[in-house]
């Protein structure tokens, strides 16, 4: 698997001008001078993974004059190349480059010096760019034949190019080809053919390396196929399962041959069928589905049915906010008998406080206090099953404090800090998980899963951690959802890592987790995850893609977790113009925060494979887009966490504040 890294930004200078302490006034008219900068060496650098080197820079000012004693840096460090300055970075002149991963980079050679109007600013004046190349390859590691390879019959190939250092090399490819096109035929992407009994010899490349798989191939005994059930009536997004059988002349199955399933539409394109026989269609019609074992073949008729329309989402009531940003949020049941949403914020207008609603009437929304503590960002807010405290996160702290607060919520109208811990966790929480009396943080820090033991709320102690790959600093971790057996973090590029949190099964405690697999994709951004049945529900954030105009993107992964010791993806759901953010799993609906795209409810009961969107499991969605002067941002939702609750769903948006709708049958809404 090609893993795509994530630009992870460390700044070898003081970023922010408020936070520009020690700055002389002669380095920032010096920094008014520079007009070039010059590297000691040719532009692009071209390193070896692994390899490090140390540059040297120099200033001009427009006459070709070099000039001195200023504030300088690059913009920089990544997971790919590690960037530091060495020595003062307000005076030096060199810097380091560590090259962690392949890939290329640009990184902005800045200055700070005084803007036109007098105040001070980071002023681009060059870049330079960095390629690294990975280790060569070695060897080439391939998987085996899906099945007796008889003639007649196809499959798919697969191998992974394995470096002098032992890795899967992270940007070749393997370039297929067939020394015995009488017997095997090979597509370059894998794809092989058999014609002949015989030795047949395939080779896979990989940049200048190659290497030879040699394959048996024998006649096939198949001479019938069979299919059932014969025909079938389903919906759109039902899954149908079909049953091949091969049989030999005498009639006894051949249980060892490779059969290949495909799907034909009668009279409309949108069906699939995948290669254990599951059916899934995304638009109503007729298809037929055919199975082959060499020259032989089967086909059953499917007709689909179009899915019961969307249900209509209507507002039952709103918490507005105009003034700042709005972050996550959790509604309860408080020990008054009243029911509660409590809100974080994010930085544009504060983010510093965590705001109290009485919804107890949904329709009739009620700002009742709120709770002010030292960040920028309270990201994330979580309430214990006992309803008595509550944990908010902090981020950006001017003490450089961060960690987690402890409310105490026996008033939950009127909450009130009863503890903080920023033990360890001074880097900033992002988001954390209530399991008991243990509470998950997210440490951005060191992308790690701090553990903390909750059991005397008024002391909470940090109990200890858990990382992929301790040590590294090429990772992010964002969140973690958990059902007190296994917990699911959401590790970015390193995908959906499952641990062990008191299912027993292998050896974790909810104190001491024990690793239990992970499923990773290309794409990278694993951003959530939530669990319901065999199910776990994926979603990314991506920004930055060519699509990001209006916004972020990204799409919920449907990965199933039946055997959770080998997740695998089975299932997506992506809406083309928009971007997930937090989700909601309850009784076989799939609650989404879709950013731009608003509110979007999905039927996630039964058996799922395919594109869910396309199939039209949808049947509700809402714009959360607030009117003039009732937001931050006017007509734009930016949808950020949902939650269903009594009979309504709650979703927080950032541009807005609070919202309360409700779901109801009606025809599908148009977008």
């Amino acid at each position: 698997m090609h893993r795509q890294t994530t630009f992870l930004l460390v700044l070898a200078f003081v970023a922010t001008a408020a936070e520009a302490e020690g700055q002389t006034s002669e380095q920032l008219r010096n920094g008014s001078r520079v007009a070039n900068a010059t590297i000691s060496t040719s532009n692009p650098i071209v390193l070896i993974r692994g390899d490090s080197t140390t540059l040297t820079i120099g200033f001009t000012d427009s006459d070709g004059e070099e000039v001195d004693n200023l504030f300088w840096g690059v913009d920089g460090s990544t997971d790919i190349i590690a960037v530091r300055a060495i020595g003062d970075a307000r005076s030096t002149q060199s810097f380091s480059i560590r090259a962690a991963h392949s890939g290329t980079r640009s990184f902005m050679i800045s200055v700070r010096d005084y803007d036109e109007d007098g105040e001070l600013r980071l002023r681009l004046v060059d870049s330079l760019t960095v390629e690294v190349n990975d280790w060569p390859v070695a060897s080439i590691r391939f998987d085996d034949p899906p099945a007796t390879v008889y003639t007649g019959t196809s499959f798919r190939l697969f191998g992974e190019p394995i470096t002098t250092h032992g890795t899967i090399h992270e940007t070749a490819t393997i370039d297929w080809s067939s020394e015995t096109t009488g017997i095997a035929a090979v597509t370059s992407d894998g794809v092989v053919t058999l014609f002949e009994p015989g030795r047949a010899i395939l080779v896979a490349s990989a940049g200048d390396f190659s290497e030879s798989i040699e394959i048996d191939v024998r006649e096939n005994p198949v001479r019938q196929v069979t299919i059932s059930p014969s025909a079938v009536e389903v919906e759109t997004g039902e899954v149908a399962h079909f049953e091949a059988l091969a049989l030999d002349a005498q009639g006894r199955v051949v249980a060892d041959v490779g059969v290949a399933f495909s799907v034909h539409s009668l009279d409309s394109a949108g069906a699939q069928v995948f290669d254990d026989g599951a059916f899934v269609a995304e638009n109503p019609g007729e298809y037929e589905v055919i199975v082959t074992a060499g020259d032989y073949a089967a086909r059953a008729l499917v007709h689909a049915e179009p899915r019961q329309p969307s249900q209509r989402v209507e507002l039952v009531g709103r918490g507005t906010l105009s003034h700042v940003a709005t972050s996550d949020l959790w509604v309860f049941e408080g020990s008054d008998g009243r029911d509660y949403a409590y809100t974080g914020t994010h930085s544009q207008g504060g983010g510093e406080r965590m705001f109290v609603w009485d919804v107890t009437d949904p329709a009739d929304v009620m700002l009742v206090d709120s709770v002010v503590v030292d960040a920028r960002v309270v990201n994330d807010v979580k309430i214990n099953g006992a309803a008595t405290w509550a944990i908010i996160t902090r981020e950006g702290a001017s003490s450089r404090r961060n960690g987690i607060v402890v409310l105490d919520i026996t008033e939950p109208a009127h909450p009130v800090i009863l503890a903080e811990l920023t033990d360890n966790m001074t880097g900033g929480v992002h988001n954390v998980w209530i399991n008991g009396d243990v509470v998950y943080a997210i440490n951005n820090g060191t992308s790690a899963l701090d553990i903390v033991d909750m059991s005397d709320p008024a002391s909470p102690r940090y109990h200890g951690s858990w990382e992929v790959r301790p040590g590294a600093t090429d990772k992010y971790l964002h969140d973690v959802w958990s059902d007190g057996r296994y917990a699911y973090l959401s590790y970015w590029d390193d995908g959906l890592v499952i641990l062990d949190v008191g299912a027993g099964t292998h050896g974790g405690t909810p104190l001491d987790p024990a690793f239990v697999s992970v499923i990773a994709y290309d794409m990278g951004n694993t951003h959530t995850a939530w669990r319901e049945g065999d199910y776990v529900f994926v979603g990314d954030e991506i920004f930055g893609c060519e699509e990001c105009i209006n916004g972020p993107r990204g799409y919920i992964h449907v990965i199933d977790v039946s055997d959770i010791d080998s997740p695998v993806e089975v299932a997506k759901y992506h809406v083309p113009e928009a971007g997930t953010h937090n989700i909601w799993v309850e009784n076989g609906i799939l609650y989404v925060a879709h950013y731009q795209g608003g509110l979007r409810i999905v039927d996630v009961s039964g058996e799922l494979r395919g594109d869910l969107y396309k199939q039209g499991r949808e049947i509700g969605w809402f714009h959360t887009a607030a009117e003039e002067d009732e937001g931050v941002v006017a007509n734009a939702p930016l949808a950020w966490g949902p939650q269903p609750f009594k009979g309504n769903i709650f979703v927080s948006d950032m541009n807005s504040g609070l919202w309360v709708l409700h779901h109801e049958s009606s025809e599908r809404l148009s977008q």
